[in-house]
Formats: C-alpha cells, structure tokens, sequence
C-alpha cells in the first residue's frame, strides 16, 4: 500500500531545533511514517519549508515556502497550488492528514478529483462542529468542514470523540489511540519533580499547576512549554507569575528529546487542560513509567487500568499529588502498568495493524461504490 501523510511541519520534528515549535501533531505524523514503513508499506509525505539537509525517514514532497509568494495572494499561490502539486507527485493510494486545517479541504478534494482515498485523523475533541473548531480564519474553517464531509473515513482518538463525530455526520469512522516508539525503562531513574508539560494557552490551564506548586513548597515543580505567539499576553502573565513561585522552574519552549528528559526525573505528571483527545504526554510519562494526575480520563484507561488519578478540582489534586509522591510503592506499581500497557496497546506494530486494517475496509468499500 502507497500511503502520504500530509503534515506541512513534520520537517521541524526531525530537526531536533531549539527554536523549533512541535507539538503533538508532528510528534504523531512522525510516529505514523516510522509504524507504517516498519510494517512494510511504502509511506511518502507532503510537506513545507523543506531543507536540503532535513533528514526525514520517507521520502518528502515540498509543497511550498511558507515566505515566497505576495503577502494577500500568497494563500492560493504558492500553497495551494504547491500543496495540490504535491499530493500529486506523491501519487499515493491513501493520503492520511491530521489535524483541522485548510488542508483538509484541499486533500479532500484532490482525492475526489483523482480517486483516491482520503482518511481524517481528528486531533482535537472540538473537530466535528463547524463553530468549534479551533480556527480563527473563517475561509480555512469552511474548506476544513467540507473537507471532513468528503473525507472517505475519520480516525478519532477516544470514544468521545466518536460520539461528536456521529452527532453531526455519518461517514465510516475508527477510534485509534495515538501512539509512542516504546523504549526500555531507565532502571537508575531517581525522580525528583512534579512536571506539567504542554503548550502555554488558556484551555490548558497552566494556572492551575502554578497554584499546586504554591499549594506544596516542599516539592519542586517543572513547568515545561512555551508559547506559540496565538496568545501573548496570556503566555507573559504565566511567565511572570512563575518568577514569583521558588520551587517551580519554568523550561519555556524546548525540543521534544528535551521533555522527555524531564519526564524521565517525573515523580508524577500532571495535566490540567480542560479538553483532551488523547494527549501524547499520557503516553511519555507511562512510557517512563510515571503516573498522571489530571482533570481527563481518556476512554477510562487511567482509572480502570489505575495508572494515576483523575481529579475533581484543584484540593483533590494538591491531596493526590502529595499523596502519590509520599507512597514509592504505590507509585512504582502504576508506573509498572504504564509501561505494560504502552507495550501491549500503543506500540507501532498494533497501531499499524489498526490504520492498515482500517484503510483497506475503506479501500475496498471505494472500490465497490466506483
């Protein structure tokens, strides 16, 4: 099978930059083409701003630099067509994008065009509802919905997200988790922090990790992210209220390798987002064999497999981290599951197994309709 990921800044994630901005979207695409190609399929990706020295593990087709063109005319030409060029040149039997965007739409319609299959991968609970979609620009937002209604099928990442997706539309649809490449557990690991990781905007709630680090001075905290410019004056009031607060040390942006450096010294990981689909940091701490205390459960994994806790408000959290970090036993057992189940669920070659077994129902299904 020819498979073309589409994710413009997979280069970014293989440059292993200070200043490069990746986040889950690229950290997954990057996963993707590893498990893919490991499984033997032959996976090409579109992409931008490509350098002559990015070293990518498939072979990748610029769509365009994000700097040439006419500032107002540049959106039609050199991106689109540059991105339409490429998906073309990747000549592909499926083309796979993650992530509400104007690409969406613009896949979508090549694969229409051409007859090729396209498959949606949703990154974020918010996806499925027009007005909701986490978007500023009203011409990217229509082409992204109508690229989700002639998507051929849509991966989510949790049942809720099914659910969304159902309420509004009817196309064929898989709940697959994200994943990690699972590496051996670091057997002279010696925690000694409590860790939040993520990217600095409001509906992750960062605040809230800055008043348990307040709540238990004893401990020392990490606050590992950065910004992404979208929310500046928010980002700086973070900022400035992390030099107030002695026992929590604020990383700013770092390159994903660095953050799972910190995860590997994590006593607990703590998320306090508002909304989830299925962070990729649930994965790096079990992976490290830490436990999570958060706000969102994931399909009810950490509470029926007991890998953390999931909280109630900020009192029941300040009472669960203090607990969690005074109890090594208790904390090494969940941490032991962590790892387990990453094994047994969230590796390469059971989640390949899962989009290939998912893109060839919908490839014969498309063949049949033709």
């Amino acid at each position: 099978m020819k498979i073309c990921i589409v994710s413009p800044t997979l280069p970014l994630y293989f440059r292993h930059d200070e200043t490069a901005r990746v986040g889950g979207s690229e950290v997954q695409a990057a996963f993707l083409v590893r498990a893919l190609s490991s499984a033997g399929h032959e996976v090409t990706a579109v992409v931008a701003d490509l350098r002559p020295d990015d070293a990518l593990p498939c072979p990748a087709h610029n769509s365009h630099r994000s700097r040439d063109g006419v500032p107002g005319l540049r959106f039609f030409h050199p991106r689109l067509t540059g991105v339409y060029r490429a998906l073309g040149r990747a000549d592909a039997d499926v083309y796979y994008q993650r992530n509400a965007s104007m690409l969406t739409g613009v896949t979508a319609l090549y694969c229409r065009r051409k007859g090729k299959l396209f498959v949606y991968g949703a990154g974020s609970d918010t996806d499925f509802w027009f007005r909701a979609a986490r978007m500023d620009n009203f011409r990217d937002r229509c082409l992204f919905y109508m690229g989700l209604k002639l998507a051929h099928g849509v991966v989510v990442q949790n049942q809720f997200q099914k659910r969304r997706y159902l309420e509004k539309h009817r196309g064929p649809v898989r709940v697959i988790a994200n994943g990690i490449d699972v590496t051996d557990p670091e057997n002279t690991r010696t925690p000694d922090l409590i860790v939040w990781t993520g990217g600095i905007r409001r509906i992750k709630q960062p605040e809230i990790f800055l008043e348990l680090a307040r709540r238990i001075p004893e401990q020392q905290f990490a606050l590992v992210g950065g910004g992404a410019g979208v929310e500046p004056a928010f980002e700086r009031q973070i900022a400035q209220e992390t030099t107030k607060i002695p026992n929590l040390t604020h990383t700013g942006h770092l390159p994903h390798t660095r953050v799972a450096e910190h995860l590997t010294r994590a006593l607990v990981l703590v998320n306090t987002s508002r909304v989830e689909g299925f962070p990729n940091a649930y994965l790096e701490a079990w992976n490290c064999g830490v436990p999570v205390v958060t706000f969102n459960d994931v399909d009810g994994i950490i509470e029926n497999e007991d890998l953390g806790v999931i909280c109630r408000d900020i009192n029941h959290m300040t009472e669960t981290v203090r607990s969690i970090v005074s109890d090594p036993e208790r904390r090494n057992a969940m941490g032991g599951r962590g790892r387990k189940i990453v094994a047994e669920r969230f590796s390469p070659g059971v989640l390949a197994r899962e989009y290939v077994e998912f893109f060839e129902e919908l490839l014969k299904k498309n063949r049949e309709s033709s």
